[in-house]
């Protein structure tokens, strides 16, 4: 049996035998029938041949088309058609930068526990004047004086020391902690040159590049107690934002007021303002915390003042105000700490 592709060549060659030997037999006549406008011969033999071999070479691009009759009660084509999606909805704008500052007044706060911390004691004398004055006799009367102000309040205060003993600065600062204390407040007495100036300043947690104050923090604080393995810690402390902002009201408001108060009395008093600084003590504290240097022992005149009862009292008294105006100040109320 012969294949398919054989029986397509010998019906092809039998399709040229019985078209194309005619017309060689009928030259002349189709010569003549050209003349006279009769379609050529030899033209229907080449029509024949190409369409016998499209049909026998090219089956599988022959489509056959019948037209598609119509249905009845065919939905129109725009209802196959997705419906057109709505906008998606803006996604809501995320502020780039750092996060703003949170008001206070979401949270209600009061201030009830203040630690008052006596600098230096026992065998750390601190500063002392030409007169024999020490700066831990000072800070302990200022701080008692204040304590019993408070009483009066209803502030609840805890003192580091109530005597001449010695206290590490860790100490200091866990007594600030473990009693979940709202403020911290560590009095000291400077000693610095010139001696003809007398200074007042105030300090919060902070860096400095002040080669005065560095001096003065290093003193302050080389009985820590820290080792290097504490540096890291000790330096993300100095720069936590929040505490440091409430630390900077507190010492700018309590500020304001001792100097207001002493400058009555003592009108050489120099206003050397509020600084940043990383002593041990604001750093380990885990509430607003401030370091004040009410007097310096290195002027005499400062030192006669120091030595009156009254001045201390007023020292005290300016203290409490200002602890009591940073309260109110909390949320705007008279009420908290009154």
């Amino acid at each position: 049996m012969e294949s398919v592709q054989e029986t397509k060549a010998r019906l092809l060659q039998e399709v040229v035998r019985d078209n194309v030997e005619p017309v060689r037999r009928h030259r002349s006549k189709r010569m003549r029938a050209a003349a006279k406008g009769i379609f050529p011969l030899w033209l229907w033999g080449c029509f024949l041949i190409g369409a016998f071999g499209y049909l026998f070479f090219m089956p599988a691009q022959v489509v056959s088309v019948s037209p598609t009759p119509p249905v009845e009660n065919a939905e129109p084509l725009q209802a196959h058609l997705p419906a057109e999606r709505a906008p998606a909805a803006s996604e809501p704008e995320i502020p780039h930068g750092p996060p703003r500052q949170l008001d206070r007044a979401v949270f209600p706060l009061s201030v009830k526990k203040i630690v008052i911390d006596p600098g230096h004691g026992g065998g750390h004398t601190g500063a002392i004047s030409e007169s024999g004055v020490s700066e831990k006799e000072i800070t302990l009367d200022i701080a008692l004086r204040l304590k019993r102000l408070m009483e009066g309040s209803s502030f609840q205060p805890i003192l580091t020391r109530q005597s001449d003993r010695g206290l590490s600065l860790e100490k200091r600062v866990a007594v600030a902690n473990d009693n979940s204390a709202d403020l911290f407040l560590s009095i000291h007495v400077n000693w610095m040159e010139p001696r003809r100036i007398r200074p007042l300043e105030t300090y919060f947690v902070g860096p400095t590049d002040d080669p005065a104050v560095t001096k003065l923090v290093s003193l302050e604080n080389q009985d820590s107690g820290y080792s290097l393995a504490d540096y890291r810690q000790l330096l993300e402390k100095v720069y936590i934002h929040t505490r440091r902002d409430e630390s900077r009201r507190l010492a700018e408001t309590i500020h304001t007021e001792l100097y207001y108060s002493l400058r009555e009395i003592n009108p050489g008093l120099h206003n050397r303002g509020v600084k940043s600084a990383p002593f041990v003590v604001l750093i380990g504290t885990q509430m607003p915390a401030i370091l004040v240097e009410v007097s310096c022992l290195s002027n005499e005149e400062e030192v006669k003042l120091l030595t009156n009862e009254e001045y201390r009292e007023r020292i005290a008294a300016a203290l409490l105000r200002g602890v009591r105006s940073y309260a109110e100040g909390l949320n705007g109320s008279a009420k908290k700490g009154s």
